[in-house]
């Protein structure tokens, strides 16, 4: 098996948050166990790592989020269809923003958006 580039996203409800990414980005379940979800979306791995219970007492999760926009690392999802992606990050606790952010090119198609636990994404589509 050949080694690919995996991302960890760190998580106080990492069941949560992977159904978040697989609704919201049509990814799958490759594998899971008590602290660990890997995911594939579209090709690119996505580890949910869930933060041991004693580690997460001090960490609040609010009704909407708070989003966390001061990270190092972004990660940016393609989508086929906006609508979609837009109602299943709805439902599933999060939210893809109805407005480009002022600096992007309209022609792009790409919107921000937040996972559960306010974790800031991208998302570029082709279509409408």
């Amino acid at each position: 098996m050949t080694p690919t580039v995996t991302a960890v996203l760190f998580a106080k409800d990492a069941s949560r948050l992977a159904r978040f990414y697989v609704g919201a980005f049509g990814g799958s379940v490759l594998a899971e166990d008590e602290y660990h979800t890997a995911l594939d979306v579209r090709g690119f791995r996505l580890l949910i790592h869930r933060i041991p219970p004693h580690l997460t007492a001090d960490i609040e999760t609010r009704n909407p989020p708070i989003r966390r926009e001061s990270g190092a690392i972004r990660l940016d999802y393609p989508v086929d269809d906006l609508v979609k992606a837009r109602n299943a990050a709805k439902q599933l606790g999060g939210q893809i923003d109805e407005k480009a952010p002022a600096w992007a090119d309209a022609k792009m198609r790409f919107f921000l958006g937040f996972d559960p636990e306010g974790n800031v994404f991208g998302v570029s589509s082709a279509g409408i």
